[in-house]
C-alpha cells in the first residue's frame, strides 16, 4: 500500500505543474515536485528509517505517477476539444 503514495502525490502534482506552468519553469517545477513526492513518502512509510535507498526508489514511481498525470491532463485537454470541435 505504501508503494502507491508516491505514485499518487507524483499523479497529482505532475498534473497541477501542466495546468499552472509554463516554459521553462514547468520542468523546473516536475522535477521538484517528483522529489518532494518522494520524499515525503519515504519519510511518511517510515522508510526512511531502513535505508536510504527507499527515497530512489520512491523518486523513481513519483516520477512515473507525473508521467501518469502530465498524460492524464492531456487526455482530458484533448477530449474536451474534440467534444467543443463535434458541437460546432
Amino acid at each position: 500500500m505504501d508503494e502507491i503514495v508516491p505514485v499518487i502525490l507524483g499523479a497529482a502534482l505532475g498534473a497541477l505543474v501542466w495546468c499552472t506552468s509554463v516554459g521553462r519553469i514547468r520542468s523546473v517545477l516536475a522535477i521538484l515536485a517528483v522529489l518532494a513526492a518522494g520524499a515525503f513518502a519515504t519519510i511518511l512509510s517510515g522508510e526512511i528509517q531502513l535505508s536510504w535507498i527507499y527515497f530512489l526508489i520512491d523518486f523513481i514511481e513519483a516520477g512515473l505517477g507525473l508521467v501518469i498525470g502530465i498524460v492524464l491532463v492531456h487526455l482530458f485537454r484533448r477530449s474536451r476539444a474534440v467534444n467543443v470541435s463535434a458541437r460546432n
